[in-house]
């Protein structure tokens, strides 16, 4: 006997699911939200710095044409502001640091920033050319699938230029947490075809971005409050076992609660999704799927600061150091309290990814800390970056319902061979999630879009069956 019988049921509260059951239930459909986790959000997710500051340590960013995130900010009484963009990034190569705004006029960097920005042209074309839905169907699709982001890059041909390779190679390794040889050159371009006009540019300007922050706890709060909404429906410290279909409806059995459904929507990261027991049995394409769409290893530190001490200098808090094991920071700092004032603290966040990260993973935990202030000394030369209020570490790969970092990736092969099925139900399974997303693939917007557009499909399925009895 179930424990709860509703029209649908979500596996899943990250933004996906909670988009998906809000939906929903403003079409007046019964809902019941599992969520493996204590918490809402999935990969969302704030924590509490010693002074009692909030930070958000998950997805954390909007920008440009997330209008449904941006819509969900307002309709749960939050706002935004814009990310701190004055000032010069720092890049650190050969062992000393430059300021961004001063390569332009250096004869030995010119060469280097004109071939990046031909490298990305040349990816955004290609991007281009794939049909937003169905990436596996673009010409040569077979040939840019066996080939790797990493190969593509690593050719003089394609980046004519150390640097530039050096400095492709970090940006775009930072967007899938791996090394960009772990992924399909085809499957790159899913990311950077969601991104629509800007391409890969989307992901790394955050000028071309307009990125903004959420004002009042971030995104994570954003996630509280919408989960908060769903009253009783929602079920939280739940992960879900197994989903055993009829011709009727669905069984979805998770810890401690058993829900019977007409249809259920899987929003979990692709990896947990296989991780389901699926009964019958799924066909081959789909497990294949999500058992190849790995998550990498991404380790996030922020560091709080009496004040953004960077911004003295003419730094934006951006930064990039190829060599470095924390190859990238950015200011996360909240806004000042009246136009012209400064903020109450200064906040940076900083990243390592694919091997470092599982490197660092290893280190007893007081040294990592060490080794990554000192790294951060060195990119603001400035001993105050060694000397934060409090020091906030999260290893995604740790995490037991993320199993990785904040975007799951198509290795070579992948997407010609099983995606097809990527956006495809089974029956009266169906799927949604960031990584199902074809407009802002990857990203909360992704989410959101891919959440709201497979309950609506749901919704005119359940619409158009007759209401169950008993």
């Amino acid at each position: 006997m179930a424990d709860r019988d509703v029209d649908v049921c979500v596996v899943g509260a990250g933004f996906a699911g909670l988009a998906a059951a809000r939906y929903l239930v403003g079409e007046g459909k019964t809902v019941a939200v599992l969520e493996a986790r204590d918490r809402v959000g999935g990969r969302v997710w704030a924590k509490q710095a010693s002074d009692g500051t909030s930070v958000s340590v998950g997805g954390t960013w909007l920008g440009k044409d997330q209008a449904r995130m941006f819509d969900l900010v307002g309709k749960v009484g939050l706002g935004v502001y814009p990310q701190y963009d004055d000032g010069d990034l720092v890049i650190r190569m050969d062992g000393r640091n430059h300021r961004f705004g001063d390569l332009a006029g250096d004869p030995t960097w010119w060469w280097a920033l004109a071939c990046l920005g031909m490298a990305f042209a040349r990816l955004n074309e290609m991007a281009a050319t794939l049909p937003l839905d169905r990436p596996w169907e673009a010409p040569g699709a077979r040939e840019l699938d066996a080939q790797t982001l990493g190969e593509w890059v690593s050719s003089w041909w394609n980046v004519p230029s150390d640097r530039a390779r050096t400095l492709l190679r970090t940006s775009l390794g930072m967007l899938f947490s791996v090394d960009p040889a772990q992924v399909s050159l085809l499957g790159s371009m899913v990311l950077a075809r969601g991104g629509r006009d800007d391409g890969f540019q989307y992901f790394v300007d955050a000028s071309i971005t307009e990125t903004h922050l959420v004002d009042g706890g971030g995104t994570p709060e954003v996630a509280r409050r919408l989960g908060s909404e769903l009253g009783d429906a929602l079920c939280t410290s739940a992960p879900v076992r197994r989903i055993t279909q009829t011709d009727d409806g669905v069984e979805v059995t998770a810890d401690g609660l058993t829900v019977s459904a007409r249809y259920v929507i899987v929003t979990a990261p692709p990896v947990l999704s296989g991780q389901i027991e699926y009964d019958p049995p799924l066909p081959d394409a789909y497990g294949h799927l999500m058992r190849q769409m790995p998550a990498g290893a991404i380790l996030r530190a922020v560091t709080v600061y009496d004040r953004p001490f960077w911004r003295d200098r003419g730094y934006s808090g951006q930064s990039a150091a190829p060599a470095s094991p924390v190859p990238v920071t950015i200011d996360q700092s909240p806004p000042p309290p009246t136009t012209g004032a400064p903020p109450p603290r200064g906040v940076l966040s900083s990243y390592a990814v694919g091997a470092r990260a599982i490197e660092l993973a290893t280190m007893e935990p007081a040294r990592r800390k060490e080794l990554w202030l000192r790294e951060l000394v060195l990119r603001f030369e400035d001993e105050a970056a060694g000397r934060p209020l409090d020091y906030v570490e999260t290893d995604w790969s740790a995490e037991q319902w993320s199993q990785g970092g904040m975007i799951s990736h198509f290795p070579p092969g992948v997407l010609t061979s099983c995606g097809s099925v990527l956006h495809e139900p089974y029956k009266r399974v169906y799927w949604a999630g960031a990584e199902r997303a074809t407009v802002m693939h990857g990203l909360m917007e992704g989410a959101v879009r891919s959440g709201e557009e497979t309950a609506q499909e749901v919704s005119r399925k359940l619409g158009a069956q007759p209401p169950a009895t008993g």
